[in-house]
């Protein structure tokens, strides 16, 4: 298990705790449905991907910058259609802090893998 899997999972735990206390304090059952917490299995499955893609065959150079970008459109892309997913789940029942959740779990997840490529590790 190589050191960014740990920060990536470890990580992920320290988000699925903060979930925890948001619906502990939070007057609503934010975990009624499941849909926050599938959103965190979400980015870390795909950041999983995306760390596992980039290590493996590209380390530097164009290479590596057009699997990135490939990669950042393709979470992107499929971020849109969990959205509409959700969406459309939901009906009128919609919760907008779920949008909240799930935009701050996108730029976290983002700043991660950044993060983590940027150090090198």
């Amino acid at each position: 298990m190589n050191q960014k899997f740990k920060t990536l999972f470890l990580f992920t735990l320290f988000l699925f705790a903060v979930l925890i206390i948001l619906n502990i304090t939070n007057e609503t059952n934010l975990q009624e449905d499941g849909w926050y917490s599938i959103a965190i299995m979400y980015f870390f499955s795909f950041s999983f991907l995306q760390t596992s893609i980039l290590e493996k065959n590209f380390t530097k150079g164009a290479g590596f910058v057009q699997s990135h970008l490939f990669l950042t459109g393709m979470k992107m892309f499929l971020s849109v259609i969990f959205i509409i997913v959700y969406g459309f789940v939901k009906g009128d029942n919609v919760d907008m802090f779920f949008f909240v959740w799930f935009f701050i779990l996108y730029l976290l997840y983002t700043f991660l893998l950044g993060w983590l490529f940027y150090n090198k590790q």
